[in-house]
This record gives C-alpha cells, structure tokens and sequence, in this order.
C-alpha cells in the first residue's frame, strides 16, 4: 500500500500506538482544511491552478474516504489532537504533491498556513458530532411516533395500572406505550435545542482563541466556506478564547443523551416486568435460544441489549463531563477523548431504539388473555366502581368475587348485573377502556 503520510504520524504511532481514524472525523477534518485552503487561495492567491486543483482534488478524495487507510494513528492521544492534525497535513501535502508531479507543498507551511490543532480540530469535531445528532435526532423522532402510533392502536385494552409494584387502577395498554412517548418526546425536543448550542466553532482562534496571526478577512472568508463546504448551519463563536478553551458544551450534549438512555432503561425495565413470567402481558420475541440447559424458556436478549447499553451510554457521559471540567487555562487537551466517547454514545443509543423497535416492539406479542385474568383478579375494576356504588357495596361485591375466583371481565359484569341496579348498558359503560378513566370526572 502506498503511503502518503510521513515522520510526524509515524511518530503519533510510537507514542500512542496504531488505531485508525473513523472517517467521519477524516471527512469533517477535510472540509475544515478546505474551507480555510480556499479562502486563503480566495484573498491572497497562494496557489498556481494546477496546484490549487491538486489539493482540491485531494481533498475531494479524503472525503469520499478513498485515503481512509492513511490514519492509522489512535483516537486516544495526548496532544489536544495534534497528530491528527498533522496526519492530514501530511496526507493532503503528500498526495497532491503526487498528483501534481513535483514537492510543492509543504505539510506545515502550505496545508497549515493560519490555522492551529487548536482551532481546526475542535471544529472538525463539531461538524461530526452535529451530523451525528442529526442521525439521532431522526432515531428519536421515529422511536416517539412508532410509540404514538402504538397508543393509538392498543387504546381499548384495558390491563392493570400499578404502583409500587402494586396493584393501582385501572388503564389502557395505549396509555401505557403514551407514557413512555412522552419521554421520548422531550428528548426529541432537548436535542432539537442542543443543535443551537453546539454549532459554534472556534475556527480563526488558532493556538488560544486571539487569532494570531490570521488576517480578518481569511477568517470571515473561511467561515462562509465551511458553512458551503459542510452544508450545516454553523457558526463562528463570537467568543473564539472561550471556544478554544471550554468544552462545556459537550458537557451538556453528554447530559442530554445521558438523558435519552436514562429513558430507555425506564422503558426497558417496564418491559421486562411486562414480558417477566410473573405478568405475562406481553411476549419477549423468541429470536434465539433461550438457554443452553432450559429448552423451554424464552430469553429476553433484545430488554437486555438496550438496558445494557443504557447503562454503558450513561457512563461515557460522565466520562465526557470528567473530560470537558479537566481543561486548563486557555486549552483542553482532552478533545479526542471526548469525541471517541461520544462516537460509542452515539452509536449504542442508535443500535438501541434499532433494536427496541424492530426485534422487540415489531415482535412482540399481546396475550389478550392474561391481561384480562390480571385485571380481573387485582380487584381495581372494583375499586374503580366506589364513585358509583359507594364503598360498603364495592365490599361486598369483592367478597363475592373471591369467592367465585372470576377470572373474565363478562363474570364481574354478570355479578354486577345480579348484585346492584345498574343495568347492563351502565355496567359497559364504567368497564369499557374509554370511559373508566374518565366517568367520575363528570359525576
């Protein structure tokens, strides 16, 4: 394989050990270097054409990931990120020295000139964690209307509501996925705000945020083609030392998609007590074996899946606001640890609502029968009838419940029908999954 990078990332290697850079850091990388290439080239004219396309052309195949092979440095890495810097210096210079036939640039004073690690690759960090918020901002919005989609359509099921895991009152299969729609639905939000708070970029800062020695206008230039280059609506901090200096952003960021996880092992634990053998409202999908020894068993790998990878996203997000609080002065130093966390964030919450939605909730199956047998046999329909029938007579119907050990709703409705005046129209309408909920609202 021929190589294109050079002493400074063989150096990175020594010292931090061979890795690979993913490539949506190569690309974001790239198309910081570009836009500051193109507006120095814009304002001063640096290049000759044929050179100026040589690097253009370089850059283009960086980002199409033709030269992904030429990273293998570690993501872990002291330095802020400057091997990274320097590895796409040398690769840019290198190749387009090839493709232009001589060694006119110069990886340091050419591919470099007005920028630091210090500005660009925090930049370049931004661009891929916002496209990366994007990704799973559709997630999220998928995972909510699937939810409501589900409320819906499982409105006239009327199961048992419970309360320190205990028997409550009743409500409807519906309500239950539009509680945990609910949830998911402020995390659409939250990130949808956070898109705002993340897209500022310190590019123009260099080393600690005063901008030296880049000229005003490379800056301003530079700015306009990263938003062309990138597509996303970023701006120029209007506060480049803070910038530079403060990762308190991805602070928040780890909050917020802590958050989102901290939502799916709610989720999940519902579930897993739902589909548990001691409720047995809902199925667990049997998608493999369920033990090695107990042929008869149905493991609910895909409950497990998700709530593991909850707690492994809750962690990387304490592990990021570890990071963001240990800069010092005018620099962090710990970007790349930072960025290699959340792209195991990111990547854990997608698989989960991936996973949640198509090997469990597509899936699953509803046994109509054994939630009727648990509502039935808790007794909460009863005491959803003490507004109408008052509590010594609901005490009375109980005992003759227990008696009977019923266990469908059309035995309590004959012994309602048989032990009190309401007709069976009435009785329908205080048990029907629309209106026990409600009717004592209008009494």
């Amino acid at each position: 394989m021929k190589k294109y990078y050079g002493n400074e990332t063989e150096k990175a290697i020594i010292n931090f050990g061979r890795g690979f850079l993913p490539h949506i850091l190569i690309e974001a990388y790239t198309e910081v270097k570009l836009s500051v290439l193109s507006a120095v080239q814009q304002e001063e004219k640096r290049f000759l054409d044929k050179e100026w396309e040589a690097i253009k052309k370089t850059c283009f195949e960086l980002i199409k990931g033709e030269l992904d092979t030429q990273f293998p440095i570690s993501l872990l890495q002291g330095g802020a990120g400057t091997s990274i810097n320097l590895n796409i210096n040398e690769v840019i210079a290198f190749r387009a020295n090839e493709l232009l036939g001589f060694e006119r640039f110069d990886p340091f004073e050419d591919i470099n000139i007005y920028q630091s690690t210090n500005d660009t690759f925090p930049t370049a960090v931004t661009i891929a964690l916002y496209r990366k918020l994007l990704e799973l901002e559709a997630q999220v919005i998928r995972l909510q209307e699937y939810l409501v989609r589900r409320e819906n359509e499982l409105n006239q099921i009327l199961m048992c509501g419970r309360t320190e895991m205990q028997n409550a009152l009743p409500i409807t299969l519906g309500q239950v996925f539009g509680s945990w729609a609910g949830m998911i639905e402020r995390d659409r939000w939250r990130i949808h705000k956070l898109k705002e708070r993340i897209r500022t970029v310190p590019l123009g800062g260099t080393a600690i945020g005063t901008g030296y020695p880049v000229p005003q206008k490379v800056v301003f230039a530079a700015e306009k083609f990263l938003r062309e280059i990138t597509k996303l609506p970023l701006s120029r901090s209007q506060n480049l030392p803070d910038e530079v200096s403060n990762q308190d952003k991805w602070a928040e960021l780890a909050g917020v998609l802590k958050i989102v996880a901290e939502n799916l092992y709610k989720i999940t634990t519902d579930l897993l007590i739902y589909t548990s053998s001691f409720v047995e409202e809902l199925k667990h999908p049997e998608l493999q074996a369920g033990s090695s020894i107990m042929a008869a068993k149905t493991n609910p790998v895909i409950l497990e899946f998700v709530k593991g990878c909850a707690i492994f996203v809750e962690h990387e997000a304490d592990k990021v606001c570890d990071y963001a609080r240990n800069g010092q002065l005018q620099l962090n130093v710990f970007l790349p640890f930072i960025f290699d966390s959340f792209l195991k964030i990111f990547e854990l919450l997608e698989k989960s609502i991936d996973s949640l939605i198509e090997k469990f909730f597509d899936k699953m199956q509803i046994n109509l029968e054994k939630i009727e047998e648990n509502l039935v046999v808790s007794n909460i329909l009863l005491n959803s009838l003490v507004v109408v029938l008052g509590y010594n007579k609901v005490k009375e119907i109980f005992h003759i419940v227990e008696k009977q050990k019923i266990k469908k709703i059309s035995e309590l409705k004959n012994i309602l029908l048989k032990e009190t005046s309401l007709s069976k129209e009435e009785i329908d309408f205080y048990l029907d999954p629309v209106n026990i909920s409600t009717f004592w609202r209008k009494k």
